[in-house]
């Protein structure tokens, strides 16, 4: 059969590093081990020499006409393009491309947005931002919502993460009937080096954490969690991995006078994540919103048993885990009393539930979800249209 060419386009950097680009670029990796030929196109790409930090005000807007152009110019060299949605909000005449058109979800922009809705409200203060930001970051929001829903209805084929948005798209937009809900996976070898090395280490009373230090991801949460667990277990310690943030600014906002058994670590390779994870006892994923929840998987992958809001993506991996993991989202005492009694279990019954969590997690695979994708992308090829 004859290699596809497939371009992937993405808003931000091409970066294993980097949560959002992560499914892409593994992806692309799957596809050329089977012979396929994957480019992309992304954030650098579109603005060389520098532009990163205007970049950030400027797109996905300005990012968006760059990758026209792009496309426009390179066409005929591809007979797929992969894009986050709302990175080409175009038809194919627009962008004089006769193959596949393909948008992603990779964060649900209807979803964030009634978060961010939600924060204002329930956290006037935190939510707000610098008073000099407020109007731009309105105008542009105003600017860019409409992209997001074109480059769904231009694309020949829409993968969503999870039934939530699909359940969105179809009943709000009207286009079930293009959609196509594939979670995200790990390797074999990534899934293999998270759990041999929580196998080769001595567990501490240990709650870890991945992700972004934000709202979103639960920071203004958490310190009602660590003051609760520990009120009951005060030798817990917590590790906190990739919040982009100090350690100063992390302890701010959990209300700590001392620093004494909390690790945070701003960022790390990506191959240093089955260390850091080693070490835990029970994970911990207060995050209101997400479209999959890479973090939960990886966890669940290190055999960390994880307790997390009931929300999209957390929830289809949890589900068929134990549903008693699932707390209902803004409960964050309720959340620390699951850790508690998580953490408070024998030894026997974590190693059980430790060899569960490695078990759901193998339902996750890249190669069993490359392999979908590039059916749908063959499925899809037949049938594919010329947008107006």
């Amino acid at each position: 059969m004859k290699p596809l060419r497939i371009l992937m386009v993405l808003h931000m950097p091409w970066d294993r590093n980097l949560g959002g680009p992560r499914v892409q670029m593994e992806l692309a990796d799957e596809f050329r081990s089977v012979g396929h030929i994957v480019e992309k196109f992304d954030i650098l790409d579109a603005f060389p020499n520098g532009r990163r930090n205007l970049t950030r005000v400027l797109t996905p807007r300005a990012f968006a006409v760059r990758a026209r152009e792009y496309v426009r110019r390179k066409a005929d060299r591809f007979d797929i393009v992969d894009g986050h949605h709302g990175n080409l909000p175009y038809s194919k005449r627009e962008l004089d491309f006769q193959g596949l058109l393909v948008a992603r979800t990779g964060g649900f922009f209807p979803f964030y947005r009634d978060f961010d809705r939600y924060a204002k409200r329930r956290w006037p203060e935190k939510a707000r931002g610098k008073l000099v930001a407020r109007p731009l970051r309105w105008w542009e929001g105003f600017r860019v919502a409409p992209t997001y829903r074109r480059s769904l209805e231009t694309a020949d084929l829409v993968f969503l993460q999870n039934a939530e948005e699909y359940q969105y798209v179809n009943d709000v937009w009207g286009l079930g009937k293009k959609c196509v809900v594939l979670p995200c996976g790990l390797s074999d070898e990534r899934a293999e080096a998270l759990a041999a090395a929580r196998r080769r280490t001595r567990h501490v009373r240990e709650v870890t954490f991945i992700g972004y230090w934000n709202l979103r991801k639960g920071s203004a949460d958490w310190a009602a969690i660590v003051a609760r667990i520990r009120a009951v277990l005060p030798a817990t310690r917590f590790a906190f991995l990739g919040t982009a943030f100090t350690a100063e600014h992390v302890f701010r906002d959990l209300h700590l006078n001392s620093a004494e058994g909390v690790r945070v670590v701003p960022s790390y390779d990506s191959s240093e994540l089955p260390t850091h994870l080693s070490t835990g006892k029970v994970g911990a994923f207060p995050s209101y919103i997400e479209g999959f929840g890479i973090g939960v998987l990886e966890m669940l992958a290190s055999g960390l048993p994880t307790v997390a809001y009931d929300v999209p993506g957390p929830r289809e991996m949890l589900k068929r885990l134990d549903s008693s993991l699932l707390v209902p989202p803004g409960e964050p005492v309720v959340f620390a009393d699951r850790v508690v009694e998580l953490l408070s279990c024998s030894e026997d019954e974590l190693a059980d539930l430790s060899r569960r969590c490695i078990a759901t997690a193998a339902e996750f695979r890249l190669r069993t979800i490359a392999a979908r994708t590039l059916n749908e992308y063959r499925r899809g090829g037949r049938s594919a249209f010329t947008n107006d």
